[in-house]
């Protein structure tokens, strides 16, 4: 029996560069691409009713890029200016670097780990433990990042 077709559960690439294709025709096989997962943002009301002021926060941590576009959406929606004070902790470079979309870019203020683990990032929280910490977090989530923050004890 030959495989006809592969589904592959992400977006369509956007190039013809992607080895996706050169799979498809080196082993003659059709490839259908549907996204299974749809990402979707709080709106302004459903953030309000949970009575979080993003200004009553020094520092945020981001563990994902959609968590940066959602979380300045937000902030956008709910005409709210952020600080040039706050601070920024990401679980990897790639995803700091993504914050420049939105803020400028400064060493200062914006930390990131080595691995792409929560814990590498928790001595950089561990040097600024005065901050007040704003997670922004997926509602289906595991408390990994609550518990290591709990445990040091980081406001949050």
């Amino acid at each position: 029996m030959k495989i006809k077709k592969v589904l592959v559960s992400q977006p369509k690439p956007a190039s013809e560069k992607s080895p996706y294709y050169d799979i498809a025709e080196k082993y003659g096989v059709k490839i259908d691409f549907r996204p299974f997962i749809k990402v979707e943002s709080l709106s302004a009301k459903e953030f309000r009713q949970q009575k979080v002021s993003i200004l009553d926060h020094t520092a945020v941590i981001f563990t994902s890029r959609h968590a940066i576009d959602h979380f300045f959406n937000l902030c956008t929606e709910l005409r709210v200016t952020i600080p040039e004070t706050m601070k920024y902790f990401c679980v990897t470079e790639a995803v700091a670097l993504y914050i420049q979309k939105y803020v400028q870019y400064r060493k200062r203020k914006i930390f990131f780990g080595a691995t792409g683990k929560i814990e590498d990032l928790v001595p950089s929280i561990v040097k600024h433990k005065t901050e007040k910490y704003l997670v922004p977090m997926s509602d289906v989530h595991n408390d990994d990042v609550k518990n290591l923050l709990d445990k040091n004890n980081i406001q949050h």
